[in-house]
This record gives C-alpha cells, sequence and structure tokens, in this order.
C-alpha cells in the first residue's frame, strides 16, 4: 500500500527547452521560467531528471529499483539509512518498482522532472510502505535569508511543533515557529540553528537538530523518517542542489516503557540511570512509555516491599526507538531478572490491526490464537512474537495456548482491537501464577 507523506508534496514542474548552444543560456532560461534557483555549478546538463534515492524504510531491507520496462537494476542493494548516486532518468511519467529478497514491494508511475536533481525517498514499516519524490523546487527568499523545509516520511508521526532557534537561545522560552504542522518551508535569517519539533503545545522535544549553519539565498531539506518509534522521528539532512548524500542525523531520545511480570514482586518501582521514571508497577501491569537519552543504560526494578531486592538491565538504547522492558523469572536460575525487547510501532494497513504475543513467563512455547484461530508460532520464554497484521474487532475473543498440542492456557473473554492500532498480549508469572495483559501500544 501507498501511504503519502504528510508534507505537502512538491509540485513536479519542468519546460522542455529548445536547444542551445551554451550552457549558460539553458541555465539562464531555467530561472527565469521556472523560477528554479540554485542550480549554479551542480545544474544538471542534459533534458533529464537525475534521480537519487534513499532507503529509510527501517523494515524492507536492501533495496532495488528498476525503471519502466527494463530487466536491470537503476539502482541495486540499497541498504537502510543509505543513498545511492544520481542516476540519469528520461524526464516525465516513469514507472518505478522497487524490489527487496521477497519480491517487489512498491509499484508506482512518478513524474520526473528534467534538469532537476532530486531525491527518490523509499519511506515507512512493512504495511505502510511508500515512496515519493523531493524536488529541489524551494524558491530564493530575501537575499539575506535562508529557507527549510520539513519533509515527513515517519509514517504513524502526528503533528507537531516546530521550533528554529539559535545557539544562544532557550527554546522553551520561545514561541515556535509553526503550530500544530506536519511539513512545510521555512524562512529565517541566515546563520547558525537547531531545529526542534515538540508534541503540540508542549515543550515536550520529539527531535532536535545540532546547531548547524545556514546559508543565504540557500535552501535545506530535513526529512523525518522512522527507526523503531511510532512518536520519535530520525532524520535526514540534504542540501538544495548538490551533489552531497544525505547526512543522517540521529535522535538522541528513545522511549522505555516497564512490565511487572514477576509474580514474587507485587509491585515495583523503575528507574533509568538512577532516576525514578515509574512508580508501584504492580504484577501483571505495563506503564506507558516514557522518553529517555538514548545509548548505554542502566535500567532497575526495585521490590516496592523489600527495597534491597534491585533488579538490573544494562543495555544499549538506538535512538528514536522504542522498548519495553520486564521483570520476570529467568528460566535458566529461577531468579528474577530484567529483560527488553524492541517495538516496532509502525502502523497497520488500513482497516487493519497489528498484535503479537510476549511471553514474560516461565511457561515454555506459547502461542496466541483470536477468535480461536492462531495467528503466532510458540513463543519461548521472555521472548516475543512479531506484530501480525489481522481484521480486529470489538469483543475478540483471546486464548493462550502451549505446545504443538495447544493446551490452553489462558484467555479473555473478549478485548477491543481497534483498526490502526498495535497491541501487545503480553503472559507473565509462572506455571502456577499465569496472568494475561492486553494493552494497545502507542
Amino acid at each position: 500500500m501507498n501511504v503519502q507523506p504528510r508534507h505537502n508534496q512538491p509540485a513536479t514542474f519542468f519546460t522542455r527547452l529548445s536547444t542551445f548552444s551554451k550552457l549558460a543560456t539553458i541555465t539562464a532560461a531555467l530561472i527565469a521560467v521556472a523560477g528554479l534557483s540554485g542550480c549554479g555549478k551542480n545544474a544538471v546538463a542534459s533534458s533529464n531528471a537525475n534521480i537519487r534515492a534513499v532507503n529509510v524504510a527501517p523494515e524492507s531491507g536492501a533495496l532495488n529499483i528498476v525503471i519502466d520496462a527494463a530487466t536491470t537494476n537503476l539502482q541495486s542493494a540499497i541498504a537502510y539509512k543509505t543513498a545511492t548516486g544520481f542516476a540519469e532518468v528520461a524526464n516525465g511519467s516513469r514507472r518505478f518498482r522497487v524490489s527487496n529478497s521477497g519480491g517487489v514491494v512498491l509499484d508506482q508511475t512518478i513524474t520526473t522532472a528534467g534538469q532537476q536533481k532530486q531525491l527518490l525517498v523509499i519511506y515507512g514499516g512493512a504495511s505502510s510502505l511508500g515512496m515519493s519524490l523531493l524536488s529541489n523546487d524551494i524558491t530564493n527568499g530575501a537575499s539575506a535569508n535562508t529557507k527549510i523545509r520539513l519533509a515527513n516520511y515517519a509514517v504513524g508521526l502526528g503533528l507537531y511543533d516546530v521550533y528554529v532557534v539559535g545557539t544562544t537561545v532557550d527554546f522553551t522560552t520561545v514561541e515556535p515557529i509553526a503550530r500544530g504542522t506536519a511539513a512545510t518551508i521555512y524562512e529565517v535569517v541566515a546563520g547558525t540553528y537547531s531545529v526542534i519539533l515538540t508534541a503540540p503545545n508542549t515543550k515536550d522535544v520529539l527531535f532536535r537538530t545540532p546547531a548547524r549553519a545556514m546559508d543565504a539565498q540557500q535552501a535545506y531539506n530535513l526529512g523525518l523518517f522512522n527507526e523503531g518509534s511510532g512518536e520519535l522521528p530520525s532524520a535526514f539532512w540534504v542540501k538544495q542542489n548538490d551533489d552531497s548524500a544525505p547526512e543522517f542525523i540521529a535522535n538522541p531520545i528513545a522511549r522505555i516503557r516497564a512490565t511487572n511480570a514477576q509474580s514474587t514482586v507485587p509491585t515495583a518501582n523503575v528507574s533509568v540511570d538512577g532516576t525514578r521514571i515509574f512508580t508501584n508497577v504492580t504484577f501483571g501491569g505495563i506503564s506507558n512509555y516514557a522518553r529517555t537519552t538514548s545509548g548505554a543504560k542502566v535500567i532497575a526494578y526495585t521490590d516496592t516491599a523489600n527495597a534491597a531486592n534491585v533488579y538490573t538491565l544494562n543495555d544499549t538504547f538506538v535512538s528514536a526507538s522504542d522498548y519495553s522492558t520486564f521483570l520476570s523469572t529467568n528460566p535458566a536460575t529461577g531468579t528474577p531478572s530484567v529483560f527488553r525487547i524492541a517495538d516496532k510501532l509502525f502502523p497497520p494497513t488500513a482497516g487493519k490491526v497489528r498484535v503479537r504475543l510476549v511471553n514474560a513467563s516461565t511457561i515454555a512455547d506459547l502461542s496466541l490464537a483470536l477468535a480461536f484461530t492462531s495467528v503466532t508460532p510458540t513463543i519461548a520464554t521472555r521472548a516475543a512474537s512479531n506484530y501480525v497484521e489481522i481484521t480486529g474487532g470489538l469483543g475478540t475473543p483471546v486464548t493462550i495456548t502451549q505446545g504443538a498440542a495447544a493446551t490452553p492456557v489462558l484467555s479473555l473473554a473478549g478485548i477491543d482491537l481497534v483498526a490502526g492500532g498495535s497491541y501487545s498480549l503480553v503472559v507473565s508469572g509462572t506455571a502456577a501464577t499465569p496472568l494475561l495483559t492486553a494493552r494497545q501500544d502507542k
């Protein structure tokens, strides 16, 4: 399914020109006819478009691109968070087919614009994959100003407030340059700035760039994309009409939540690097997500009734990613310990629901059935299934079974699985104290 990004898709434009004897005449004609700025030394010399592809689709693996009826790849083996060099593509309506090791994943007709260097962006989760052409069509503003465009390819990301602030400015003391937007073009006096996105009407940071110089009479693109979070984007930075490859900017934030799956610990407090972020998480309880800095972290669960019982996990949390952590019995040792899994919170296909089973119990080989139909393979202890896309519904019966014989272990009479959502079904405890908790992941 093609999901168009939330940015305002740039209009594709180019007027086919007669043959001119001098490149300078071609450049002048482009400026006059199309209002295109910044062609300069990097202008494309032919009447064709020059296309560079970037893969920001985290679940799709290495990608290949075929144009029209060609049998050889225009670009091959494009890894996630990498960009190709430029390739010349005939101007006009072109069929782009994108494939990975599993076959064709996108097949879309896009109009390319001659005399332009353009960026073909392939983005989204496995169920929300899309591609879009980012054109070099930002026109110059005032002579002392610079422009920046936010292009939103982060599927599932909602609206945000935008700040463009100098290095000495505390963004919490000023008003945003835009409120509740998804993407647009902003013009500011040339200088050194950070771009900061926050949740609407808050100072709750979703993303920020390091400070960087922005030149007068130049335009820049900041493309937002998914890393592994339903709320926190990563980004690429690319200068308009420049030969340099897109620069990938890591989001300095990750999200973590806590689940107490340990029946011998009725309630637990949870801290990150010594700072408490969750209080009194009950057995079977699942917290909301909390933001923290990405990188190496120490997650500690402390038994509320006996502060001497502390269980820790030392791990590295990737930028712009979501994680669930669990306190549960380690079957190898029989003692409580902490483990974590990565949550890939990308939207499902329209009208569908994503569900997964997390086995945080000591019971081996559990499976999930919804409406009495099996939807996951057997899952070992302290592991999770991949998200499975299904048709949801209200009051959906849930059954947890064990092994090949599908022996019933736990059940819920009915849960509401609302289209567009992602859900975790978590089994906690031991064979003597099993508990099933359902939670929407967001």
